[in-house]
């Protein structure tokens, strides 16, 4: 059995730099819509219960959006990782070498 390896350090950074952009992006969008939600249930659509009901399933799904989004930061974080372990160990390989 053949294994081969093959890690492009330029396209793995410049996915984690995408992936934590994007992360950021999405944060700044869920923030901009809570305060468009709490401005509505403040205002234009106040009820007795449905207003606070919608309020409160809103929260929940922004708390299950906000964990799906921090997951870009493990996924960001392994590709940074993976580019240093492999150039670290392609490093002290060389050095082993005794060239």
């Amino acid at each position: 059995m053949t294994s081969n390896i093959n890690v492009g350090y330029q396209e793995l950074e410049s996915c984690a730099t995408q992936l934590s952009t994007a992360q950021q992006d999405m944060i700044s969008e869920l923030a901009r819509l809570k305060s468009m939600i709490d401005n509505l249930v403040q205002g234009g659509f106040r009820t007795d219960l449905a207003s606070g009901k919608f309020q409160q399933s809103y929260a929940q799904w922004d708390t299950g959006a906000k964990n799906v989004i921090q997951g870009l930061e493990g996924m960001s974080s392994f590709l940074k990782t993976t580019v240093k372990e492999h150039r670290d160990l392609d490093d002290r390989l060389s050095r082993s070498t005794g060239s």
